[in-house]
């Protein structure tokens, strides 16, 4: 297992291990619980949702790399990654300042940026600050009508939060069987059975680990939703899964099409909010397609060596 170093020496892993890992090419991929680096070609960041880990992209991470220098981070302050710098409260703008940082210490100055989620807002905000050479965002969080509809939202998150260490401690057996999978996970997926139940739990123990958690979702509410801005000439793709629970389009998904001028907008049928396991090969194809819409010249310039 590859050890973890300060986020002032360095970045997901050691430095080292990390400018190696770079140089390799994907021939192999490195990962440890902070980070996951492989494949080959232009490069491709990954972003999970609140209170997840880099894990979740496992069931497209090999449909991309063939194509792309996959780099998968666990968010700072989330379950295996390094910490925020002390003292700083955590928002979407201090997540954004920490991921750039950490990808800077791996030499990487622009990339394509696939998100979900909280992860998908953050997509977005590389794309407004020059960093993202293309944007796959699925279901992106960060909009929403009313700041009720936003208190709904975040109520449901936090008593995810405050109830899953008992659960896991008196029924987490129960996660062996797939239909329990499905049930616990129908907010997320539609096919949460397809999840290994080893990994099923350890996305659970994730969230419940995510101690900034709780004081993210209150700086969330004082900041306010996104703020508009227009992609210009950078492609960026809003795909809203069709069955979203956590955050269903007319709520969440509308708000969204109005604040981000210039983005194309598609439905994923028959997904979840989650949508890696449901349909992994559609969510590839997304973002494959919208990364080779980016100048040849951007993807060649950002190949990783």
């Amino acid at each position: 297992m590859l050890s973890l170093i300060g986020a002032n020496r360095s970045a997901f892993l050691g430095s080292s291990h990390a400018s190696h890992a770079m140089q390799r090419r994907g021939r192999s991929a490195v990962h440890d619980n902070s980070c996951y680096l492989g494949g080959s070609g232009s490069s491709l960041v990954l972003l999970h949702g609140v209170g997840g880990t880099w894990h979740i992209w496992r069931p497209v991470i090999g449909l991309l790399e063939s194509h792309h220098r996959v780099i998968a981070p666990t968010l700072p302050g989330h379950d295996g990654a390094a910490p925020l710098p002390a003292g700083t409260g955590p928002s979407v703008a201090v997540l954004a300042d920490a991921l750039l940082a950490q990808l800077a210490a791996l030499g990487v100055k622009q990339a394509h940026v696939a998100g979900n989620s909280l992860g998908g807002w953050l997509a977005l905000e590389l794309a407004r600050r020059g960093f993202a050479l293309s944007v796959t965002a699925l279901s992106p969080a960060g909009a929403w009508q009313t700041r009720a509809d936003f208190q709904t939202l975040r109520r449901s998150i936090l008593r995810a939060f405050v109830v899953l260490p008992l659960f896991l401690r008196l029924f987490g057996w129960l996660l062996r069987f797939a239909r329990a999978r499905r049930w616990l996970g129908r907010m997320a997926m539609q096919r949460a059975d397809e999840v290994p139940a080893d990994d099923f739990k350890k996305s659970l123990m994730a969230m419940a680990n995510t101690a900034i958690l709780p004081t993210l979702l209150r700086n969330i509410e004082r900041c306010g939703p996104i703020e508009p801005f227009d992609v210009g000439t950078t492609p960026v793709r809003v795909v809203w899964s069709e069955c979203d629970r956590t955050i269903p389009f007319k709520r969440y998904g509308q708000p969204m099409t109005r604040a981000i001028c210039g983005a194309q907008f598609a439905i994923l049928p028959d997904a979840g909010h989650v949508p890696m396991y449901d349909k992994p090969q559609d969510v590839a194809a997304h973002i494959l397609d919208v990364a080779a819409t980016a100048p040849a010249a951007a993807n060649v310039a950002n190949v990783a060596t």
